[in-house]
């Protein structure tokens, strides 16, 4: 139930204990506010109320004496009336429901004095009526609300809560400023994932700098790691080719024999080993992406199996785009290898072109034997053959599917093997994120 990213789970640091002050602060308030302080002004009120009826009640005159304190009376705000029973309007106290205050008079004037007959808060807004028993009758008590009670007293939680939201308002906009290097560095690493290069500058507080600055100097490694294995691949590429070659040169002048076709064959298994190799390098040196038409780059390396005389058809879909920015490089080696491996164990091959959700889907199916579901996840892993007794003429190297795999690691997809709907052997899905643009 809790946020998942950072930003939110730092909201909520910031509004639980803003909401738990505020309700404390209630609490308390509220406590302090309508009990004692009500509590008071009502005592307060009923000793001057307690003093005018004790006179009253010890006078044979009742009006004489109300008439004789009229003085003390309008000073205090307090007008008493003699009346009866049958002047009673109901015979229940009246309070409103969500009254805070008024329950605490109520409470009060039942408390201190053992006269209230009963005691009205509604039928006069801002005033309190209660009839009293005295020696002479009924007498009926009305007195303003403010002087048992403080006018307007939710003014001060009013303030408070809009005081808190003001400063939870600053809070967010610093604790936003404060995330943003976060998720520029995170854009930063997860678009250099799929290959790209971001600018970032280290900005924020002192441990997002440094991590910013470690991410900065990581990248930098990498990218010299990366210049000096593509030429170390141009050197192994060079340094191997020319004594194959020379290899080849010295057969050629050799006697038809037994001998040199075997030497033959081991020369081309050593030479498609290391072409297999140096595709599988090749994956691993980010390539610039450029503005593609995936159909053409499908249609193209399938024209060259055709010609050679291979069972390979392709079925691109109508909303496939037209173009698209991807590594051109990286996506061709792919394909290629899965081409060679689904020929390799099937009689028919179908390429198709489509998209998935925002993905871009290269998909190659053959109607060959697939791989158990519980073995995929290994024949994507680099030199590994699932079937060591084959010949390697059968099997190959076991670099075709990781290849495939790594072209889709670098372009930030995914590659996807399952069985063929249409074939009934294995499927292979290379899936890169979909980035479409006009030409």
């Amino acid at each position: 139930m809790l946020p998942h990213s950072f930003y939110g789970r730092a909201v909520l640091i910031l509004i639980v204990p803003i909401i738990v002050i505020q309700i404390v602060l209630s609490v308390v308030f509220i406590q302090r506010h309508y009990e004692r302080v009500t509590a008071q002004m009502t005592t307060n009120v009923l000793h001057d109320l307690r003093f005018v009826l004790v006179r009253m009640d010890a006078s044979p005159a009742p009006q004489a004496v109300l008439d004789d304190l009229s003085d003390l009376l309008n000073m205090l705000q307090i007008r008493i009336e003699i009346t009866d029973l049958e002047g009673l309007p109901f015979l229940v106290d009246r309070i409103e429901r969500l009254d805070l205050a008024g329950r605490e008079i109520v409470r009060t004037l039942r408390a201190e004095m053992d006269r209230p007959l009963v005691v009205d808060l509604q039928r006069r807004s801002g005033a309190v009526e209660l009839w009293l028993t005295s020696v002479h009758g009924v007498l009926q008590v009305s007195m303003p609300r403010r002087i048992v009670t403080s006018t307007n007293p939710h003014q001060l939680l009013v303030i408070v809560f809009l005081a808190s939201a003001l400063m939870a308002l600053i809070a967010f906009q610093f604790l936003r400023l404060q995330v943003r290097p976060i998720r520029r560095l995170g854009a930063a690493a997860e678009a250099y994932g799929r290959g790209e290069r971001v600018p970032l500058r280290a900005a924020g507080a002192r441990e997002i700098r440094a991590a910013a600055h470690a991410f900065i100097d990581m990248r930098n490694r990498i990218e010299r790691q990366r210049l000096q294995h593509k030429v170390m691949l141009s050197g192994v590429s060079h340094d191997m080719r020319t004594p194959l070659t020379r290899m080849r040169l010295i057969l050629s002048m050799m006697e038809e024999g037994e001998d040199r076709a075997a030497l033959e064959i081991e020369i081309s298994d050593l030479e498609t080993r290391l072409n297999s190799f140096l595709d599988y390098t090749r994956g691993h040196v980010t390539e610039e992406e450029q503005v593609v038409a995936p159909r053409d780059l499908v249609r193209d390396l399938v024209d060259r199996y055709q010609n050679a005389g291979t069972p390979i058809t392709f079925a691109p879909v109508a909303s496939a785009p037209e173009h698209v920015l991807l590594q051109p490089g990286q996506v061709e080696r792919a394909l290629d290898n899965l081409i060679s491996n689904a020929l390799r164990h099937g009689a028919q091959v179908r390429i198709s072109l489509g998209v998935q959700g925002k993905s871009l889907e290269f998909s190659v199916e053959d109607d060959g034997p697939s791989i158990p579901e519980a073995d995929r996840a290994r024949a994507c892993e680099p030199f590994v053959r699932l079937d060591e007794a084959r010949n390697f003429e059968r099997g190959g190297v076991g670099l075709g599917l990781a290849i495939a795999a790594e072209a889709a690691r670098s372009h930030g997809g995914a590659f996807v093997l399952d069985d063929s709907p249409a074939l009934g052997g294995l499927r292979a899905r290379l899936r890169v994120p979909l980035k479409v643009q006009s030409r």
